[in-house]
């Protein structure tokens, strides 16, 4: 799974029309994070669009979608239900598969499981992959407090900064959901 300019240009462009959403960005304590996944899987492309933080449901409207040039019109929101624990999770492909023990933060809704497990509920067949890219981005407002699991990526000397990186629960569990190992061959 890699990141590609044209995705960074898709968030990049969400990115930009939530800066002029001042409900937004205009509150110092917000904390959130969108990501963009695009797939071609069997000879069809598949382009995904999820966010996290500030509320349960997608706070990325149509109107954040305005401008993109990459695959115009074609982006699609997910934001599927994950599982309360560790038990039950879908892999991209469909199948069920339980994380390692342990994983701190394993519940939390970051927008790129979120790509993953949404790609994975659309039950598609997996013959021919030609390629699978993802790519994220994060606001963390100047005033954030709960936002210490986002802040390494905050920026040296920030008051606010868009910016991305998984953060390590994503990194725990992103390898469960792309690989078809089985989950007893994972080191936990």
């Amino acid at each position: 799974m890699t990141d590609s300019e044209d995705l960074r240009s898709v968030v990049g462009q969400i990115g930009a029309n939530l800066r002029k959403d001042k409900s937004l960005v205009g509150d110092p304590t917000a904390v959130f994070m969108m990501g963009v996944l695009e797939a071609k899987i069997n000879q069809h492309e598949y382009f995904l669009v999820a966010s996290s933080g500030r509320t349960p449901e997608p706070w990325i409207k149509d109107k954040h979608l305005d401008g993109i040039t990459y695959h115009p019109g074609k982006w699609t929101q997910v934001n599927p239900s994950l599982p309360a624990n560790n038990q039950g999770w879908l892999t991209v492909r469909g199948e069920k598969v339980n994380l390692g023990d342990g994983i701190a933060g394993v519940t939390r809704p970051c927008s790129a499981v979120k790509l993953l497990v949404g790609l994975g509920k659309m039950g598609l067949k997996w013959q021919n992959v030609d390629y699978l890219r993802m790519s994220e981005m994060v606001y963390v407002g100047a005033g954030a407090t709960d936002a210490d699991h986002m802040r390494t990526w905050h920026g040296q000397g920030a008051t606010n900064s868009w910016t991305a990186h998984s953060c390590d629960a994503c990194e725990a569990r992103i390898p469960y959901l792309i690989c078809d190992v089985p989950r007893n061959r994972f080191a936990d």
